[in-house]
């Protein structure tokens, strides 16, 4: 049987129906034999008993019985019908072999697969069970399932991207759209009031206008990724007393309405080197919201510059971290609160930022609250 399972399915039919015309026509043999013997042992004596294909002849002597004539008749008869019902019975064993055989088991499969499919789950395998055309069309199917199972995953990673850029686009905006509106606010008080020299009312306005256009670039950058893990790194050569002066009043003003201590703390260089300013503002911005929605009172904010690589660290006086995300790292969607007007995306987004950069973020709990870290290799 495991031989005719493994042939191709006209090969299978040829083979089934074979054997089974060969054992009907030895059955038929034997029952016109065994038919022919009966009626000699059951025919009386003196009854000459004739049979044709088309008629039975009986030449019947005075001695013979009513009774054994009856009984010749029927076996007669019989032996004329019993090798077509012979026939008839291998021809419906043939068909309900080659069912059970070639048959039954593939099209059970193929139909549970298709069930299954319609419904969504492709989380399942079907095994050809023979080389047969049908084993062929469950290999088939299965690459066909594998297939749709793939695309599937692919469709998924993309709406998860979209998800996260979608969420980092609403999160990052916030920080500088923050620093806008300070900025707008602290030059339209200068000139209402009368009481911003010149230089203040510059200043505010080349803030707005830096930031306007790194939103505008931010906002190029995002429409033509399709994973965070692509945004583009473009250093610039910048000189630490400057970029520290700059990140200082981003700070003040991210940090200006939130009633908490900001302290800053860097050191002192004249150094000049190579790195990607949105990506540090982006990342300090970032931590800093964090540690102002955490923190009680104080947050401690240090930048330090050694050899290759540029530190930031910010120290609140909060909570601290929760121990599943101290445990798992830091993961997307993640959030500290239950706060639904935050997303959960800024400690991953930093983290992305750093690792773009060459660089890395650390988290950890203290006595009282939590530092974050995140290094930047610079040129």
């Amino acid at each position: 049987m495991d031989r005719i399972k493994q042939m191709n399915l006209k090969k299978a039919l040829f083979t089934i129906t074979f054997i089974n015309i060969t054992i009907a026509l030895f059955l038929s043999i034997l029952s016109v034999w065994g038919c022919v013997i009966l009626c000699s042992q059951i025919a009386p004596s003196g009854v000459v008993v004739e049979i044709r294909s088309d008629s039975t002849v009986m030449n019947q002597l005075p001695e013979r019985t009513t009774q054994a004539a009856v009984i010749a008749e029927i076996i007669s008869v019989t032996q004329m019908i019993l090798p077509i019902l012979i026939y008839i019975g291998a021809l419906f064993i043939t068909v309900f072999m080659f069912y059970r055989l070639k048959l039954k088991e593939p099209l059970a499969l193929l139909t549970k697969g298709a069930s299954r499919i319609i419904e969504n789950d492709l989380d399942f395998t079907i095994e050809a069970k023979s080389q047969d055309e049908l084993g062929q069309l469950c290999i088939a199917f299965e690459t066909m399932r594998r297939t749709l199972l793939n695309n599937n995953r692919e469709l998924w990673r993309q709406t998860e991207e979209r998800k996260r850029l979608n969420a980092a686009f609403s999160h990052d905006l916030r920080n500088p759209v923050t620093v806008l509106k300070g900025s707008a606010k602290l030059a339209k008080k200068s000139v209402v009031d009368g009481t911003g020299n010149t230089e203040q009312i510059v200043d505010n306005l080349s803030r707005i206008e830096n930031y306007t256009g790194r939103i505008e670039r931010y906002i190029e950058t995002m429409s033509s990724i399709q994973r965070l893990e692509e945004i583009p790194i473009e250093q610039e050569q910048v000189k630490w007393n400057k970029l520290i002066s700059e990140l200082e009043n981003t700070i003040a003003f991210v940090g200006a309405d939130s009633n908490k201590r900001i302290n800053f703390n860097s050191s002192t260089s004249a150094e000049s080197f190579s790195i990607d300013k949105s990506i540090l503002f982006q990342v300090a911005e970032n931590l800093i919201s964090n540690a102002i929605r955490f923190a009680v009172q104080n947050i401690d904010v240090s930048c330090s510059l050694n050899e290759t690589i540029l530190k930031l660290s910010v120290t609140d006086d909060g909570c601290g971290f929760p121990a599943a995300l101290i445990k798992n790292g830091i993961q997307p969607f993640q959030k500290g609160s239950e706060d639904t007007e935050h997303f959960g995306m800024g400690l991953y987004i930093c983290n992305l930022l750093c690792q773009r950069h060459s660089g890395s973020i650390s988290i950890q709990n203290n006595k009282i609250g939590a530092t974050v870290s995140a290094t930047l290799k610079i040129q």
